[in-house]
């Protein structure tokens, strides 16, 4: 399980309680990150799936767990549970409360985690630890884009005449994409691609808009001039684990047959 980097879910909270918060998208807590001293202990829990993985003496104990988060951001302080069933018999059961408040590692020194958690796996056993959570945008309302109502000026107005070479590109071994920043015509049918990718880098790809043939990729210059228009909005490919963002306006893009492609994301955080 890859894993996941969390920000603080206080910001979930604001948004849901703020005046005029109809008009903001549904934020949602989509999972945490626990650890835990004395006994050693470390969760990984998504929106379906939690790993938690245990020191013991004969090594490391790992278990996959199926369930999910359920948030009460509306108390004071804020809480969540996870609740999940084990994938091996005899079946175990994960229960995990999580408060928000400064909670400090027992075995060293450092900034406080935002949130206490207490664990549970059986009857007579609970563990303790400090926790970061995840929560953003909930990708499964998020309107739907249309391309051609958008502004000329937006590079996403032409991405369904796109999205062939940025597949093409998407699936190239050498573009690791984390997200396009921009993508267009270049003229004799063929399309580039600006992707940064997970290593902070960008590269321009080139690609036939038919989706035929092999995309070209090519580093870019980190002393170039900015490209104009890059960057708003942002396409993030339709992976398992969505986007995660608290800020701007998250679209989701569609295909013919309504399987989703990917994510517009415009002014991103």
């Amino acid at each position: 399980m890859a894993r996941i980097g969390f920000g603080v879910a206080l910001a979930a909270f604001a948004l849901l309680t703020a005046a005029g918060a109809a008009a903001q998208q549904a934020v949602v807590v989509q999972g945490a990150l626990c650890r835990g001293e004395e006994p050693f202990w470390q969760l990984e829990a998504s929106g379906t799936t939690a790993v938690f993985n245990r020191l013991a003496i004969k090594g490391n104990r790992e278990v996959i767990f199926h369930g999910a988060p359920q948030a009460f951001m509306f108390l004071a302080p804020a809480a969540v549970v996870w609740r999940g069933d084990s994938t091996h018999l005899p079946r175990e059961t994960l229960v995990v409360t999580l408060r928000e408040e400064a909670c400090r590692s027992t075995m060293k020194d450092g900034p406080p985690l935002p949130w206490r958690a207490m664990v549970s796996l059986k009857t007579g056993e609970a563990l303790t630890g400090c926790c970061t959570v995840l929560a953003g945008y909930d990708v499964k309302v998020a309107p739907i884009t249309e391309a051609a109502k958008k502004p000329p000026d937006d590079w996403a107005r032409a991405l369904p005449e796109l999205m062939s070479a940025v597949n093409v590109c998407l699936g190239h071994e050498d573009a690791r994409a984390k997200w396009i920043a921009k993508a267009g015509p270049a003229g004799n049918g063929m399309a580039t691609i600006r992707i940064l990718q997970f290593s902070g880098r960008y590269v321009d790809c080139e690609a036939d808009l038919s989706g035929k043939g092999a995309a070209r990729i090519v580093a870019v210059n980190p002393a170039d001039p900015p490209l104009a228009g890059a960057g708003n909005p942002l396409f993030y490919p339709a992976r398992e684990t969505p986007p995660m963002v608290r800020c701007g306006r998250l679209e989701r893009v569609n295909g013919r047959n309504g399987i989703t492609l990917g994510y517009l994301h415009y002014d991103p955080c």
